[in-house]
């Protein structure tokens, strides 16, 4: 049964395409969009921050790459208790 409503719809979507093949302003519609076109709607969609975020990260990346520093706050997690030697005991006598 599903082989038949598989069928259906492929016939049905390349009989829909064979009546559309001549009328240009169709096909215009359903040609894919130019890449700046996507990435500017794509773009329009985000939330504000995130757009914004994603822009500051960006940004710093491109500084870091140019400058060959980094120019952001330091990635550091280490505690100063981590840089410590480790503990081996009592000091023996």
């Amino acid at each position: 049964m599903s082989f038949l409503i598989r069928a259906s719809l492929v016939i049905g979507a390349l009989s829909y395409l064979a009546a559309q093949r001549d009328d240009p302003a169709s096909m215009a519609r359903l040609q894919a969009p130019s890449m700046q076109q996507a990435v500017s709607a794509a773009w329009g969609t985000l939330p504000l921050e995130t757009r914004e975020k994603a822009a500051s990260e960006g940004v710093d990346t491109l500084v870091r790459q140019v400058t060959g520093s980094v120019a952001v706050a330091s990635r550091d997690t280490l505690a100063e208790t981590d840089r410590r030697p480790a503990w081996h005991g009592v000091d023996g006598r």
